[in-house]
């Protein structure tokens, strides 16, 4: 899957928690994502500064009321659903993204000694989104073998 049909395909299914998602379909929309993070962070960033001195809530409030806070928002959810997806690829739930996404950054808020464990959770993602699928399962056919990843 090319970089754009990644993209396209990402935000075509907004909401769709339900099917399979390539390797390369996460990893070119994670591209997208870090690379419209880095614009909109650079174009916000004048306006984020006068803030960052004073209070760190402030300065989160004023970073999700500018551009780089509407990149984030219009690319949340699509990122959980592909991340859901590529779950459901490997032949796993896709509440394993809760279990090593939502929880320990939760935890981690909390209890702040919890930082190590959310960090470990983030790199055991990270190897779980490397993993190649395999052939169908109880989530669908292989979405390598589809024509029609849309």
């Amino acid at each position: 899957m090319s970089f754009f049909d990644a993209v396209a395909s990402a935000f075509k299914r907004y909401f769709d928690f339900s099917g399979r998602s390539s390797r390369s379909e996460f990893w070119w929309f994670f591209l997208f994502c870090i690379l419209l993070y880095m614009l909109t962070f650079s174009l916000s960033i004048n306006e984020l500064d006068q803030f960052y001195e004073y209070d760190p809530e402030e300065f989160l409030s004023n970073s999700l009321n500018s551009w780089f806070g509407l990149a984030f928002i219009l690319t949340l959810m699509p990122s959980i659903s592909i991340s859901v997806r590529r779950f459901h690829d490997i032949n796993m739930s896709g509440w394993w993204y809760a279990v090593l996404q939502i929880l320990p950054s939760i935890i981690a808020q909390l209890i702040p000694i919890f930082n190590f464990i959310s960090f470990m959770a983030l790199l055991v993602y990270l190897y779980f989104m490397c993993k190649e699928g395999g052939g169908d399962n109880q989530y669908g056919s292989n979405p390598l073998q589809s024509k029609d990843n849309f």
